[in-house]
């Protein structure tokens, strides 16, 4: 996409549906953060122009009696007209004095002097500076743009006559590190293995001793994954008849450092936090009868996983806190962090505006598994 150019009728198009290419709709966010041409065409285009002049008109100062009575004649100044094709509001009163004034010319001759009617008193009005106006155009401006929250401003007609329309917080803007990492994905259509995951990923190896136990049962996880939490959550398939389980977890050197009291559900989660950035291996031991049965058990991959380290979880909270529905870049920085169950959750969540990119990332994270 050329950037020094501005953007076509068909890139606006495809950058309001996001059907663009994900290079594509990258260089048109970067053109319209600097291009304001652009972004005032894409601000018509949805429709914004107008409702920014109903929350002008619902900000600024109401038409006074005077300038009321000079609309209903007809001598109002340019300003004036202006404000009255904004305001609902003043064109109602303008439009209740000229009915009042043509049921005045239209009733007969009275035998006695008639009263004199005069104007009820208006109600007083709350009176904004012109600049708060200004302000909130400016923010829903902001809004339409690739910056601002993923929200769309209500139009006009969800905004209830004489109540300001209430414009919702904006997000912070991406940092440049965010950028940089979302760019990378949306380029190569794939995340980028972690490192970690080479030591986290174990295959089915050949047994070359004596035959396993009998019987055996299936680990649910974390397995060949890194983990966001420093207490994470075991889990694995109930076994049939088992009595209770033991939970044991061992550190890189074989050492246990966590392990559970008698357990009845298949689920542990430990009372102590695990250290970051270390990685673990962990088994547990099925009671039935008098016999004990482990699991994972040779040749079976082993358990192992890791808790992430303090800066890469410090990195994907502020994505969390600053862009709750931004599941691509949530994705991005767990897969970074070799987090493979949580990225693939933050897909799932991707999936029900953007399909396409989750299936697509989806396969990314399985071929990693497979490696």
């Amino acid at each position: 996409m050329d950037r020094t150019a501005h953007l076509t009728e068909e890139q606006f198009t495809g950058y309001q549906l996001r059907t663009l290419a994900p290079a594509d709709l990258l260089s048109a966010d970067t053109h319209l953060a600097g291009c304001g041409a652009c972004r005032e065409h894409l601000l018509r285009a949805a429709n914004g122009t107008g409702w920014i002049a109903g929350l002008r008109a619902e900000l600024s100062e109401h038409l006074d009696y005077d300038q009321v009575v000079a609309c209903s004649e007809g001598t109002a100044p340019a300003a004036v007209q202006q404000h009255l094709a904004e305001c609902e509001l003043c064109r109602a009163e303008v439009d209740d004095l000229r009915q009042f004034r043509s049921e005045l010319k239209a009733a007969p001759p009275a035998t006695k002097p008639a009263p004199v009617v005069t104007m009820p008193a208006r109600p007083a009005r709350r009176s904004w500076p012109k600049w708060a106006a200004i302000a909130a155009g400016i923010v829903v401006v902001a809004g339409l743009s690739v910056w601002s929250v993923n929200r769309r401003a209500p139009s006009p007609s969800t905004v209830s006559p004489g109540v300001v329309a209430q414009v919702a917080p904006k997000e912070p803007e991406l940092t440049r590190e965010q950028q940089t990492a979302l760019a990378a994905v949306r380029g190569a259509g794939k995340f980028e293995r972690a490192e970690v995951l080479d030591r986290l990923i174990t295959h089915r190896g050949v047994l070359l001793g004596p035959a396993p136990e009998a019987r055996t049962f299936d680990i649910s996880g974390p397995m060949g994954t890194a983990v966001i939490p420093d207490r994470p959550v075991f889990r694995w398939q109930a076994l049939p008849g088992a009595s209770r389980y033991v939970v044991a977890v061992f550190d890189d050197t074989f050492r246990k450092v966590a392990e559970s009291p008698a357990l009845t559900a298949a689920e542990w989660q430990p009372d102590q936090p695990l250290e970051r950035g270390k990685v673990f291996n962990w088994q547990v031991t099925a009671q039935v009868g008098g016999t004990k049965v482990r699991a994972p058990l040779p040749p079976a991959p082993e358990a192992r996983f890791q808790v992430a380290g303090a800066d890469q979880v410090a990195q994907i909270e502020d994505a969390r806190r600053d862009h709750p529905s931004n599941h691509l870049l949530q994705a991005v920085l767990m897969a970074r962090a070799g987090a493979l169950d949580d990225a693939e959750r933050e897909l799932d969540a991707l999936a029900s505006t953007d399909a396409a990119t989750a299936q697509s990332l989806r396969q990314s994270l399985q071929e990693m598994r497979k490696k």
